[in-house]
């Protein structure tokens, strides 16, 4: 498989495993710049509003990491997300 190399540079700001595998099986070449957030001081009742919150932290940390130590003229991508599992318990008869 031919690696996908894109014009830029891609950082997954996550250290997420499953992610990683993602992009790896992908044949994406990337660095890894997670955000270190207190994800339990970000709540919301809405799954799907939560999930878009702790991105978006994730996403603002992670950029201002790669502020940080990058070189400004270079083409960066940043990849951030979460997931929420919702699980319902219930008594069968």
């Amino acid at each position: 498989m031919e690696l996908n190399r894109p014009h830029f540079k891609l950082i997954l700001g996550s250290s997420s495993i499953a992610r990683r595998k993602i992009l790896t099986d992908m044949g994406y070449q990337f660095a890894v710049m997670s955000a270190d957030i207190d994800e339990k001081s970000i709540r919301n009742e809405k799954p799907e509003e939560l999930v878009l919150a702790l991105a978006k932290a994730k996403a603002v940390v992670s950029k201002l990491q790669t502020n940080e130590c990058e070189d400004e003229g270079e083409h960066r991508v940043l990849i951030a997300a979460d997931t929420v599992c919702r699980f319902y318990f219930g008594l069968l008869n």
